[in-house]
């Protein structure tokens, strides 16, 4: 069977502020081969443009495959 590949996004985190839910804010669409090195290049990016006292906190990169049987 052949792995066929659906989609890959990130998922960041940022604290909030006065509040225990992280903030989250999604990157959808992302392409296939697109390392986890450069997400988190992307990642950095987000922390430096975020307010200093919400930082980044998590970041989750998710792939989603499917097999036909």
């Amino acid at each position: 069977m052949e792995k066929i590949f659906d989609s890959k996004k990130a998922i960041l985190s940022f604290k909030a502020v006065g509040d225990n839910k992280p903030r989250k804010q999604t990157l959808a669409n992302l392409i296939e081969d697109a390392s986890d090195e450069s997400i988190l290049d992307l990642s950095d990016v987000f922390n430096n443009l975020a307010p200093t006292d919400e930082p980044l906190e998590k970041l989750a990169i998710i792939d989603t495959h499917h097999y036909d049987i």
